[in-house]
């Protein structure tokens, strides 16, 4: 690789998983912009390529190692100098990283990432031995600001972090091994980071942590959850702010009357409750009835009126029966969740589940998924062709990079950006950041079709 030695090194950095891996890459990126480096979008325009791994999942770690190993034919083929792995995989399984991919250059799994930039100088100077890192419970003792990062969602949203790891013990989760306990960021922490991402332009926050509605328990022995978005939706220049991973039976009072009553709080909610047999939850350790489960949705439909509830469910479960699924179907049918998603157990080692032996078949398990999602999918269709000819307001995130006319992809408040239902907006000329009342002219299965209305742009 032949260029000036005065040009800064190059990084590029690819991110995958979930949003609180998002925020991450976006911290280490702040960093490696601070000390000078550059940051390029394509890995073969990199002299380092930095993968910040999902270790949750198997199909995530596939995707890892399979990212992983992309990186380092392109170092192979002289196109890059190093490959560094970061985040989940690489917190759980550093050794084995560096048994199984000795083309790695550094294992460093889940730290505070300020000293990445100095190991890829190291490794372009050629000065780095091999380095296999991680930090005792991923993450230093207290959670500590995420100001100064680099944001690599478009100008509409960001994400906010407001505490990291988890205190639950759910049997199929392997998340508390990698991210250690739970804990809260103090709050004027937290609106300084918000004050920060809304000088950018940004217009919705989005909450996000291992169990958001644990924020303030370590802090101040109290569920902080509600008087933290009051204070964040007051935060000037954020229009929306949207709570997501909210823990079912640690839903308050407090924290619906926030959201009924704040005008910037979205009436919307992610709550996985993840099943609905009695026999599930506590085997998957849950800390939830089924009845309880129920009567928290019930509550929410009666105090958040209009609200959209999100939520997972697991199938496959170790010992999941036909009647399990039976009863999960008709849960499904009965509540009509605004948006859904169903994923199959992936068996993970270290967590109590691994242990069982009456393990359901993928196939099964895989017919009970699209079993649901089949039934999601008709209740979805049913509720976006009602909204045929209503007017709504929504937020744009960008272009349609696929439309071959003028097409921009927005989110009502019902959708959260990544993971739920897009308004795909034709003609206006509409760019990321902006609202607009919308006619909805059509529906294209789970997404909506519309135009911009008289007088809705702003």
């Amino acid at each position: 690789m032949n260029r000036d030695v005065n040009e800064a090194i190059r990084v590029c950095l690819i991110s995958l998983g979930c949003a609180r891996n998002l925020v991450d890459s976006e911290v280490l990126l702040g960093h490696v912009a601070e000390e000078g480096l550059a940051i390029v979008a394509e890995p073969g325009d990199a002299d380092v390529v930095v993968v910040n791994t999902c270790g949750f999942i198997e199909a995530a770690k596939q995707e890892s190692i399979d990212t992983i190993l992309e990186a380092c034919r392109l170092k192979d083929d002289g196109s890059v100098k190093g490959v560094v792995a970061v985040g989940c995989l690489a917190q759980r399984y550093a050794e084995d990283l560096r048994r199984s991919i000795p083309e790695l250059d550094a294992v460093l799994g889940i730290s505070d990432y300020s000293g990445v930039p100095g190991v890829v100088r190291r490794i372009v100077n050629g000065s780095a031995a091999r380095m296999v890192a991680t930090v005792d419970g991923g993450r230093p003792k207290s959670a500590r600001s995420d100001v100064g990062r680099v944001l690599l969602t478009p100008k509409s949203f960001a994400y906010l972090r407001i505490s990291e790891g988890c205190d639950h013990t759910c049997s199929f989760c392997a998340i508390p091994g990698m991210r250690g306990k739970n804990r809260s960021k103090p709050m004027d922490v937290l609106l300084e980071e918000a004050q920060g991402i809304a000088a950018q332009g940004v217009k919705e926050l989005v909450i996000v942590a291992e169990d958001t509605t644990a924020y303030g328990l370590d802090l101040d022995r109290k569920r902080g959850i509600h008087a933290l978005l009051g204070k964040l939706a007051d935060t000037p220049g954020i229009e929306w702010v949207r709570l997501m991973y909210a823990y079912p039976h640690t839903v308050l009072p407090e924290l619906t009357t926030v959201m009924r009553e704040h005008d910037k709080v979205v009436p919307y909610l992610d709550i996985p409750v993840q099943h609905v047999s009695g026999a599930m939850l506590r085997a998957m350790r849950r800390g939830v009835s089924a009845a309880q489960v129920r009567g928290i949705l019930d509550r929410l439909r009666e105090e958040v009126p209009g609200i959209a509830l999100r939520t997972t469910l697991i199938v496959g479960f170790p010992g999941e029966t036909a009647g399990d699924q039976d009863e999960l179907r008709r849960f499904v049918e009965e509540y009509r969740f605004e948006r859904l998603g169903v994923f199959t157990y992936s068996h993970e080692e270290g967590t109590a589940a691994f242990a069982s032996k009456d393990l359901v078949p993928d196939e099964l398990a895989q017919e009970r998924r699209a079993e649901l999602m089949a039934l999601q999918k008709t209740i979805h269709v049913a509720r976006n062709e009602s909204l045929v000819g209503a007017r709504l307001r929504v937020l744009v995130d960008g272009r349609d990079p696929d439309a071959a006319g003028d097409v921009a992809l927005a989110r009502t408040t019902a959708d959260a950006p990544e993971v739920d239902s897009l308004v795909r907006v034709v003609g206006g000329g509409l760019d990321a950041g902006s609202f607009v009342d919308v006619e909805i002219t059509g529906v294209a299965e789970y997404d909506l079709v519309a135009r911009p209305a008289a007088g809705g742009v702003q």
